[in-house]
């Protein structure tokens, strides 16, 4: 008998949790480090140190950005990959890609998001390194396979915003992704919140709901889409809201983009889904 399209999704999303165990470790990393900020930056273990190198500080188009308030200090924003951490052994690989941020009127938001940069890049090091001893203890040296890679793309860098995506992405037994989103507004000098693009008080989460459940149920009618549904799914990653603080950015032309996980509200198979929100579902409850 053929299985059931949602008991193969069901069983598939099941399969990833083996690997929750480096999640974990990546966040508990980071929890440790930001405790230990200000005592030590860019850490790394010996072995590490060996395939750590300075990159040739490959820049991105540079973004003119231009503070209204004070036309005498234009300034030019430019993001840089600053640090690159690779390792290949065979039957594992890693792929760690450090940026870095130079050009911002506001120094103290350049600093920061530079250390937290490199603080989530030393802890997928970690992580990493840990997961591969670990393997190599209870599975044998080369009884395993894993793969991991963090990088990250501009992906709007206009005259008004820089947005970038930092992804995450292991394979083992299976693959899984996680995405990160910064989207700084250029003209304000601000790291933009959810929050921070509509009116004080307005109402965003009930018509982008709307929008975005429209939008999975006509792509798993008309496009084969894998999406979990209320009353038709009983994944517990079913879509119900986007909640206060979605992950987001806003693209080229001025359009807030949504974004999930891959296996947050779908089937592996339908990837790190993303939705370009209209203008018209918006624009009344838009600064």
């Amino acid at each position: 008998m053929k299985e059931n399209p949602m008991e193969k999704w069901k069983k598939e999303y099941e399969q990833i949790k083996a690997d929750d165990a480096l999640k974990a470790r990546i966040n508990q990393t980071i929890r440790t480090e930001k405790r230990k900020r200000g005592l030590r930056r860019g850490w790394m273990s010996a072995a590490a140190c060996l395939c750590l190198f300075t990159a040739g500080l490959n820049a991105s188009p540079t973004l003119a950005y231009t503070m209204s308030q004070v036309p005498v200090m234009d300034s030019v924003v430019r993001v840089l990959t600053l640090n690159r951490y690779e390792v290949n052994e065979g039957n594992y690989q890693a792929s760690v890609v450090t940026p870095q941020i130079e050009g911002l009127l506001d120094k103290d938001l350049e600093n920061r998001l530079n250390t937290e940069f490199q603080e989530n890049a030393d802890a997928i090091i970690s992580a990493f390194e840990q997961t591969v001893k670990e393997l190599e203890e209870t599975a044998g040296k080369d009884n395993f396979h894993e793969e991991l890679s963090y990088d990250y793309t501009v992906k709007t860098d206009n005259d008004d915003y820089l947005s970038l995506e930092f992804t995450l992405f292991e394979a083992r037994g299976s693959s899984w992704e996680k995405h990160t989103f910064y989207t700084i507004d250029k003209k304000t000098g601000r790291l933009l919140e959810f929050r921070d693009l509509f009116r004080e008080s307005a109402d965003y989460i009930t018509p982008i709901d709307a929008y975005i459940s429209g939008e999975m149920e006509r792509m798993n009618r008309e496009e084969g889409g894998m999406f979990f549904l209320e009353g038709q799914s009983d994944s517990q990653n079913v879509f119900r809201t986007i909640g206060d603080s979605p992950k987001f950015y806003i693209n080229a032309d001025g359009n807030i983009v949504i974004c999930f996980d891959e296996y947050e509200v779908a089937a592996g198979a339908q990837g790190s889904p993303a939705f370009v929100i209209p203008q018209d579902v918006v624009k009344d409850i838009l600064k």
